[in-house]
């Protein structure tokens, strides 16, 4: 376990979670998870075109398997694109379509419910839904990705409002991927052209810009997602330089992640013990370092204890960390 110590704030790694496979325990090109009650985890899996994989995974924080649904299609409860996932109060499953431009809903066991969306340009129109996010009013926020802005919805698809449009400018989008509200419903969009992360008041007024483009630390390359603390920090996954960065409410940057998974996940444990020819094949690999960094993060969930719940598109698998509350350093006598 790694910690790390800046600024006030203590960081500790805490384990991986999930495996590549096509189905059962584990991922397949995951892009999303959502943090449900009864310490539940929902994983989106895109799959590939050569692998067509589409389903969500519900395990536990424990790495506990309880459920798989969804399926590639155009019909009830199947998707193609699937890009993002949100849960609502009843525990109710919200999933993005980016290629059917629609969204579909799922009750707490995985049963379709319904779907809804437009596809356009025009107001309450889906072009490329991308992100998903719920406010304190259960209103359903949707970032656009080719039509370059964030639209607010009722559950049931009523079109509420919309800020954005598309250019570099303060306030203007291109792209835009993942999107978070904080508890004060300020909304943070992940501006993945722009290189930035944009906060937006809850009317959708601009306030201000997360990172600037590049390759450096507090920098960014295609940002994918954004997630905001209780404390206000905002956690950013840095897809294309394959890190994390985080910042302060002000925008100081704070430290950054680049991935401490120096041992394999329960599942992949486990499926190491039952399978001794690839045990010994991993064994035999001259080097493991790379194995423990990021590959394409993509997602970033917080949960309610300060655990930081990091998804890798490209490794199928969630690095976990926490912000610790009450860490106090022992004090010695020598």
């Amino acid at each position: 376990m790694q910690t790390v110590m800046v600024k006030g704030r203590t960081y500790n790694y805490i384990h991986a979670i999930g495996m590549g496979t096509p189905g059962g325990l584990g991922f397949r090109n995951p892009l999303d998870l959502a943090l449900g009650k009864d310490d539940l985890i929902y994983v989106l899996s895109r799959g590939s075109e050569g692998e067509p994989c589409q389903r969500v995974t519900v395990l536990t924080t424990d790495e506990e398997f309880v459920r798989e649904y969804g399926g590639p299609g155009e019909g009830d409860g199947e998707w193609v694109w699937g890009n993002s996932i949100a849960l609502d109060d009843e525990g109710r499953l919200y999933l993005a379509d980016e290629w059917l431009h629609r969204i579909s809903i799922f009750d707490k066991e995985g049963n379709f419910l319904s779907k809804w969306g437009v596809p356009g340009s025009g107001p309450g129109e889906l072009n490329g839904p991308a992100g998903l996010a719920f406010n304190s009013k259960g209103e359903l926020l949707i970032t656009e990705n080719l039509n370059h802005r964030v639209q607010r919805f009722t559950p049931d698809g009523q079109y509420l409002g919309s800020f954005g449009s598309e250019g570099t400018g303060d306030d203007q989008l291109i792209r835009p991927w993942g999107l978070a509200v904080d508890k004060y419903d300020n909304v943070f969009v992940a501006d993945w052209h722009n290189n930035r992360v944009q906060k937006f008041s809850s009317d959708g007024q601009y306030m201000m810009t997360f990172g600037t483009p590049g390759k450096g630390i507090g920098e960014l390359n295609l940002p994918s997602d954004v997630a905001v603390d209780s404390d206000g920090d905002v956690y950013i996954t840095d897809w294309w330089n394959n890190k994390v960065e985080v910042f302060d409410g002000d925008g100081e940057h704070l430290t950054t992640f680049i991935g401490n998974a120096d041992k394999p996940s329960k599942w992949a444990q486990q499926f190491l013990d039952d399978n001794p020819d690839y045990r010994k094949a991993r064994m035999r690999a001259t080097s493991l370092a790379q194995e423990q960094l990021f590959y394409s993060p993509v997602a970033v969930e917080i949960g309610d204890d300060g655990s930081i719940y990091i998804v890798e598109d490209q490794r199928w698998r969630i690095q976990v960390y926490r912000k610790e509350q009450d860490w106090v350093d022992p004090q010695f006598n020598l």
